[in-house]
């Protein structure tokens, strides 16, 4: 299995250079974050990834990246889903991919579970062949600040040209609608809500289980994040059993306090009057 590093070239201007080094000071550090600004938690958790749909000509796979040392750096470390050809059936229902015909996963399963070490940051990213049967030929990131030209990697590409300097977003994260057999616009498929307000997730909306869905950077094409879209649930905590208390000993009823003395009472009364009778 193949894996790349993606990197961020050092060929920086100054101005760009004093921008990095402010927003740097200027940003806070976050324990937790999950959309288009990275993928962090504050403590390992595992995440349940599930196939949902591919809708594009190109053949793609889906990957975890891992941050390098200070973010310079993002290296592909585990492969969720992948196509083995770019559809079912050409471009029949807008070039339908589904698990188990044009999709599979590396151990076939249509859910695969990722851990996510603590404080630790990550990306998701979908890679493209283009039309030109490389596997790795182009990237798409859920890191909007990736989907620009700052970041290079032998072989590969970006390209879409409006994406260029600050980067783009090109995933989406949450409860949004996707209409497959439409040209409307993505805001306008979900009632004037632009892709900016689905951004990032909590916890919360990771426990219910929510949707990511990608654009594939086709250049000229209208952003519709309908090219290739999974599920994402936290998988829950184990409950630890409780710890059964100790049994406490049982303590006699009155009754049977009062009882047993009357008893060991009437048995020394008997001995001593035995033996008075026993004295001569």
């Amino acid at each position: 299995m193949t894996t790349l590093t993606l990197v961020k070239k050092t060929s920086f201007t100054v101005v760009s250079l004093a921008t990095t080094m402010l927003l740097s000071i200027c940003t806070p550090v976050r324990a937790f974050m999950f959309g288009t600004g990275g993928i962090q938690f504050d403590k390992d958790t595992k995440i349940n990834f599930r196939f949902n749909n591919s809708r594009s000509p190109y053949q793609s796979s889906l990957w975890v990246a891992q941050a390098e040392s200070a973010n310079n750096g993002y290296t592909n470390i585990a492969r969720l889903f992948y196509e083995t050809q770019p559809s079912d059936n050409g471009s029949a229902n807008n070039w339908e991919a589904t698990f188990g015909n044009a999709v599979t996963s590396e151990n076939g399963s249509i859910t695969q579970t990722f851990t996510f070490l603590q404080d630790q940051i990550y990306a998701l990213l979908l890679w493209s062949d283009t039309g030109t049967g490389s596997p790795l030929q182009e990237y798409v990131s859920s890191s909007t600040f990736m989907n620009s030209s700052q970041w290079w990697t032998p072989g590969t590409q970006f390209r879409r040209e409006e994406c260029r300097v600050a980067g783009c977003q090109l995933a989406v994260f949450g409860d949004f609608m996707l209409d497959y057999n439409s040209s409307d616009s993505f805001a306008n498929v979900n009632g004037g809500k632009g892709p900016e307000q689905f951004s990032s997730l909590t916890m919360a909306e990771l426990a219910n289980g929510t949707k990511i869905s990608f654009d594939d950077a086709n250049p000229g094409s209208e952003l519709d994040f309908e090219d290739f879209t999974v599920s994402a649930q936290l998988v829950p905590e184990p409950v630890p059993e409780p710890v059964p208390e100790p049994v406490p000993e049982p303590v006699p009823e009155p009754v049977t306090v009062f009882g047993t003395m009357l008893g060991l009472g009437a048995l020394a009364a008997a001995r001593r009057k035995k033996k008075r009778g026993q004295q001569p």
